[in-house]
C-alpha cells in the first residue's frame, strides 16, 4: 500500500505541473495569435485625387492584451502622406473578443506611373510575458494614373463646346464661299451666255431689218436700212459710236485707223451703192441688194470680237 500510495502522489505532481505549463502564456503561441494586414485603395489612382494606405492588426482578446511600442510612418515612392489616424475596437465572434487596431494613412501622387509603399516592421510586447515582438507587411505598389475632372468644373466641357462651334462655324464659312465662288461662276456663265459681241448683234439687225425672201422687198428702203447699219456698226467698231461723217470721209477714217484695204474698199463699195440706189432716180437693182447684204455679212462673220471686247 505505502508503494501505491507514492505511485499516487508522482502522478497527482506530475499532473499539477502539466496544469501549471498550459496555463502559461506560450509566445509562440501569442505571436501567431496576432495577424497582420496592409492595403492600398485604390490600386489606380488619378493624379489628383488621394488613396488610402490602412494598416490592420487584429488578435483574439481584449485590446490589453498586446501593445504596439513602435510603429514608424512607412517609407514611400511617388507618394505624400496628407494624414494619418488610428483606431481601436473589438468585435464578438461566436462569443470570443477579437481586438482590431488599425492605421490609416492619406496618400497624394507626385507624378503619373508607379507608387509604391515600402515593407513595414511593426513591435509590439506581450502584456503578460513583457516580451517584445515583430510583424512585417510586404511592398504595396499602386498606379498614378491621369487626373479626373474636378467635381462642378465644367472647363472640359466648354473646350468641346467650343471646339464644336469653331468647326461649325468654319465649315458655315466654307459652305458659304463656295456657295459664293459657285453663284459667282453661274452668273458669269448666264452673262457670257447673254452677252452678243458687236457682229453678233448687227448680223442679228441685219436679218430683222432687212428680209430677202420678201417678194414685194422695198429694195431702195432696204438699201437705205443697209446702209445706216454698216454706218452704225463702223462708227461703233471703229470710232467710238460717233458718226455724222460722208461715205469719202469715212473711207479715209478708216484707213487711217488701220481698218485694212479690203474693208476700207468693201464699206466704200456698199455705201456708194446704197447712196445711189437712195438718191439717184433710177431704179434700185434687187441683185446689187442681195450682194452688198451678203458682203455685209461676210464682214460680222469673218471678224469675231476678241475677249475683251465680248466683256466690254
Amino acid at each position: 500500500m505505502t508503494l501505491f500510495y507514492r505511485l499516487v502522489s508522482v502522478l497527482l505532481c506530475l499532473a499539477s505541473v502539466i496544469r501549471a505549463q498550459s496555463a502559461a502564456p506560450d509566445p509562440s503561441t501569442d505571436a501567431e495569435g496576432i495577424r497582420i494586414s496592409a492595403l492600398i485603395e485604390p490600386r489606380e489612382v488619378p493624379l489628383n485625387r488621394t488613396a488610402h494606405l490602412t494598416v490592420r492588426l487584429e488578435w483574439a482578446g481584449d485590446l490589453d492584451r498586446y501593445e504596439v511600442q513602435r510603429f514608424d510612418s512607412p517609407l514611400m515612392e511617388n507618394f505624400n502622406i496628407l494624414s494619418t489616424s488610428s483606431a481601436n475596437r473589438v468585435r464578438v465572434v461566436e462569443g470570443r473578443p477579437f481586438a482590431v487596431q488599425e492605421f490609416n494613412f492619406t496618400l497624394k501622387p507626385e507624378v503619373l506611373g508607379m507608387a509604391y509603399v515600402d515593407g513595414m516592421a511593426v513591435r509590439y510586447s506581450d502584456a503578460v510575458t513583457g516580451k517584445e515582438y515583430r510583424l512585417f507587411a510586404n511592398r504595396l505598389e499602386a498606379k498614378v494614373i491621369d487626373p479626373l475632372p474636378e467635381p462642378g468644373s465644367y472647363a472640359w466641357m466648354l473646350w468641346i463646346i467650343g471646339f464644336l462651334i469653331a468647326g461649325g462655324v468654319a465649315a458655315y464659312l466654307l459652305r458659304q464661299q463656295h456657295r459664293k465662288k459657285e453663284a459667282a461662276r453661274k452668273a458669269e456663265e448666264a452673262r457670257r451666255a447673254t452677252v452678243q459681241t458687236i457682229e453678233q448683234r448687227f448680223h442679228a439687225q441685219l436679218r430683222e431689218s432687212i428680209d430677202l425672201h420678201t417678194v414685194d422687198l422695198d429694195v431702195r428702203a432696204a438699201f437705205e436700212r443697209l446702209s445706216r447699219l454698216v454706218r452704225l456698226y463702223l462708227a461703233e467698231k471703229f470710232f467710238q459710236g460717233q458718226m455724222g461723217q460722208t461715205t469719202s470721209e469715212l473711207i479715209t477714217a478708216l484707213k487711217s485707223h488701220n481698218a485694212g484695204d479690203r474693208l476700207a474698199a468693201d464699206a466704200g463699195e456698199i455705201l456708194s451703192t446704197a447712196d445711189v440706189a437712195k438718191f439717184s432716180g433710177a431704179a434700185a437693182s434687187r441683185d446689187k441688194l442681195e450682194r452688198m447684204y451678203t458682203l455685209f455679212e461676210s464682214w460680222l462673220s469673218a471678224n469675231p470680237a476678241s475677249t475683251q471686247e465680248m466683256l466690254l
